[in-house]
């Protein structure tokens, strides 16, 4: 038996979901397995998509890949092949459909992995390679946006009748009312995200938010916020007070997960209710836990 181990991720890891829809093709048995199942495979494929996550437990021989390893950059990735096969969604349980149109970015930003590791923005699949009916799709694209056939594949989308979620964000320095009224015909899942993590572009980024909100439905706008990378507290509240002023939602994301003010500020904005009642300088420490933030659709890129 050959097993597949998701070691982090909210969602279904796509490339273990193509790569065991491959196996199958080569006639392999082939199943997703937890930690304690490692010692019953001939071979175990371990994916991990961030750095942050433990993976003490994975087993030495397994083939791993993914950018959650130090060392992703020298480990396996899945062959041309393997990528365009349609994912066995049936290993994980998944109910929708999950891929990308496009992989790649214009940006270079320095926390973010998609330059290295995709290059330039280019067409990678076509929706039905992935998306055979299901009623949602999850799309995956890291700049969509940036695209030159954007246009046509917001059309493609529209044209499906499912919702979908823009789980990675729209680049709101691209967005034009075109493109805004083509997201906006888009049945949509959930929020449709975007991202204000650049400081110095704050013009760009609110002109294009400005946009894109008043072509959607209420409350239907997103922003996630980094905080921690080249901001400070000043700078964070800032964001986030001016997001809330438009009526977007911001959703602040910590660079550093273990710093304790990133934690406390993304806790406090996370938290609507608090973030709507309690000023951050009211916001005194609480001894005792609180609820944990409702969930971003945010996991990063689903790569292997």
């Amino acid at each position: 038996m050959i097993g597949l181990l998701q070691v982090d991720g909210k969602y279904p890891n796509l490339a273990l979901m193509h790569l065991g829809a491959w196996l199958r093709e080569m006639g392999a048995d082939v199943r997703r397995i937890s930690p304690i199942e490692q010692s019953l495979c001939a071979i175990v494929y371990a994916a991990k998509v961030f750095q942050f996550s433990t993976a003490d437990y994975v087993r030495e021989d397994a083939i791993r890949g993914g950018t959650g390893w130090p060392d992703w950059e020298e480990l396996p990735t899945l062959t041309n092949e393997q990528e365009h096969v349609y994912p066995a969604y049936d290993l994980f349980g998944c109910q929708w459909a999950m891929g990308f149109l496009t992989r790649g970015c214009i940006r270079r930003c320095p926390y973010c992995v998609v330059p290295r590791k995709e290059g330039r923005i280019h067409h990678h699949a076509h929706l039905s390679e992935w998306w055979r009916g299901q009623e949602s799709i999850r799309l995956l694209d890291p700049n969509l946006t940036a695209h030159p056939d954007c246009l046509s594949y917001l059309d493609e989308l529209a044209a499906s009748g499912a919702q979908v979620d823009f789980s990675q964000g729209l680049d709101a320095r691209l967005v034009t009312p075109e493109i805004a009224r083509a997201v906006a015909r888009v049945r949509l899942w959930g929020y449709v995200h975007t991202a204000w993590d650049n400081i110095e572009q704050e013009e760009r980024i609110i002109r294009g938010l400005i946009v894109l909100r008043d072509a959607l439905p209420r409350g239907r706008l997103m922003a996630y916020v980094l905080i921690g990378f080249n901001t400070d507290e000043e700078q964070d509240l800032y964001r986030v007070t001016r997001l809330r002023e438009l009526g977007i939602d911001p959703f602040v994301m910590p660079y550093n997960r273990r710093d304790p003010y990133q934690r406390r500020f993304a806790r406090w904005v996370n938290h609507k209710a608090i973030f709507k009642s309690v000023l951050w300088r009211e916001y005194a420490p609480i001894s005792k836990p609180l609820p944990k933030p409702r969930s971003s659709r945010y996991q990063g890129p689903y790569l292997l």
